[in-house]
Parts: structure tokens; C-alpha cells; sequence
């Protein structure tokens, strides 16, 4: 990293009511944190109920800010969706989407390719990229007009793997095309010697008996790394825990983000804090163990 990356906290405040809100954005404020990601569920929201803007802005005052920006996600949501009656509504929610993040200093928006299709339908990649090329291809324009960069994640399946991520990095070579990071995925597709424990639905579901492992997915996606999604597993499942709750070698991976991702911009919290019953003090204090310098 040639400069210090921002530090954005995910907190699954969307399972808070309206009511309850308050409460924990003060109970974040209280325990240093200054920097939220915006959540895929906010703008969902926001796209259907466009006064929730002044809701939230109400209860954040000026006391949080923002830099990045989970896109919605989803069959109705992702690059490769295969809905004809959707996709130009699509096209057209996820640009409304990066103008709110625009209005909100956003500099990245985390998106999804899409496993829908992939996992339950056994659509092959190849018919699947032509699509998710198009949609990006009518949201780079909006990027560059908001300075937002799309930020492609890798997940598990088929159609979300590190190779898939950068195929469409390296397709568009753009600038503002690049790379989200989530270590939680690339741990579940992180093979070796013994490795057992896959339930059904990843083994036959998800890969049709033909699983394939990315032991070196950060290596891959480093270069165009511009954010990343931080949490622990089991190396089995998105559990989406705290950091030294799983099988994560945090001092490694720690390293490595510091070291050897000269693009990175931010780095994300991602562990389910409120969904788990872990405290907001608990999480922000296990994340500033790791970046104490950036916390």
C-alpha cells in the first residue's frame, strides 16, 4: 500500500427497526468508529423508498461518514442476470444507486456477478459473461461521471470465482472496473491435504461434484484489489465471523493486504455483529487489533 487504505465498518444495522437505529449508530460513535459501508440493504431500500434517504441522513447526522458502497445483490440485482423483463430495470436501479453514493462520498461500489443461474439452473460461465459484460459495459459510464469504481467480488460458485473476477477486470482494462477482495469466500475455496467437511448443497449443488480450489486468489486479484470484505469461517461455510473465530492466518493475510495491494483504497469489516450476538465493542476492538493504525 503506498498510502494508508480507509478502514469502513460493516455492521448488519439492517437488522435493527427503524426505532432502534439511533441507538446503534451511538453505540459505533461511542467506540471510535467514524467510517460505515453503506449496505447492500440500505439502497435496496432506498430504491423503493426514496424518503428512507432523509431517515438515515437524519440519524447519521455528520458524525459517520462514507467511502464505500455495497451494491444491491441478487437475481434481480447482479451483472449476469438472465431475466429479460429485468435487466434494463437493472441497469437503470444500480446507476440510481451510484448517484446516492456519489451524494454520500462513496468511492467504491461492491458488486456482485451473480450465482443464481450458476447454482441452480447449472448455466455455464460462458453464457453468463456475455451478460454481466453488457450490464457493466452501461454502468461504467455512470462510474466514471460519479468517480466510483465497480468493484467486482468473488465468491464461491462457478460464475464468482477469482479467475472470473478478473476476467472482467482484464476485459475492460478500465479504470473504473477493478476488484473486491472478500476473504471469507476465498477461504472456503482454499484447499489442502485433508480437507473434508463440504456439506451437499456446495459439493453437488453449488459445484456438481466438480469443485475447483483457488489457493492463490489474493495473488490473482491483487493488482486490481481496490477494497476487500474481512470476516472468519470455518473454511466450509459464510459464516461471516469475527476475526480468530475460524480458520483464517490473520498475521499473513494482515501482511499481505499491507504489503502486496498496491491499488487498495479501503478495507471493509464484514462479520455479522448484531446476527451473531456479539457486541459493537467486541467488533470494533477484534478489526483494531489487526489495523491498529488505521482505527
Amino acid at each position: 500500500m503506498n498510502n494508508k487504505p480507509i478502514f469502513s465498518h460493516y455492521c448488519d444495522l439492517n437488522r435493527a427497526s427503524d426505532e432502534l437505529l439511533p441507538s446503534m449508530l451511538a453505540e459505533l460513535k461511542d467506540n471510535g468508529v467514524r467510517n460505515l459501508v453503506f449496505l447492500d440493504t440500505w439502497i435496496t431500500r432506498l430504491l423503493k423508498e426514496p424518503e428512507f434517504i432523509g431517515t438515515l441522513k437524519y440519524h447519521l447526522r455528520n458524525d459517520f461518514n462514507f467511502f464505500d458502497m455495497h451494491a444491491p445483490y441478487g437475481e434481480a440485482y447482479d451483472l449476469a442476470c438472465m431475466s429479460k423483463g429485468r435487466r434494463e430495470e437493472l441497469v437503470k436501479d444500480h446507476i440510481r444507486a451510484l448517484g446516492y453514493a456519489a451524494d454520500l462520498g462513496c468511492k467504491t461500489y461492491t458488486i456482485h456477478i451473480g450465482a443464481y443461474y450458476s447454482v441452480f439452473f447449472h448455466t455455464p460461465n460462458d453464457v453468463l459473461r456475455p451478460l454481466a459484460v453488457r450490464t457493466l459495459e452501461k454502468l461504467i459510464p455512470a462510474a466514471e461521471k460519479y468517480g466510483i469504481i465497480l468493484a467486482v467480488e468473488n465468491a464461491f460458485e462457478r460464475s464468482n470465482t477469482p479467475e472470473e473476477v478478473m476476467y472482467y477486470v482484464n476485459y475492460f482494462n478500465h479504470p473504473n472496473v477493478k476488484c473486491c477482495f472478500d476473504n471469507g469466500h476465498a477461504l472456503i475455496m482454499t484447499d489442502y491435504p485433508g480437507k473434508s467437511g463440504y456439506d451437499n448443497y456446495m459439493t453437488e449443488e453449488v459445484w456438481s461434484n466438480q469443485m475447483k480450489f483457488f489457493n492463490n486468489a489474493f495473488e490473482m486479484m491483487a493488482p486490481a484489489m481496490v477494497t476487500c470484505h474481512l470476516h472468519d469461517n470455518s473454511g466450509f461455510s459464510d459464516q461471516h465471523l469475527l476475526p480468530g473465530l475460524g480458520t483464517e492466518k490473520w498475521d499473513i493475510l494482515t501482511g499481505k493486504l499491507r504489503n502486496a495491494a498496491p491499488a487498495l483504497l479501503s478495507i471493509q469489516s464484514e462479520a455479522s455483529v448484531l446476527g451473531k450476538g456479539h457486541s459493537i465493542r467486541h467488533s470494533v476492538e477484534m478489526y483494531r487489533k489487526l489495523f491498529p493504525d488505521l482505527l
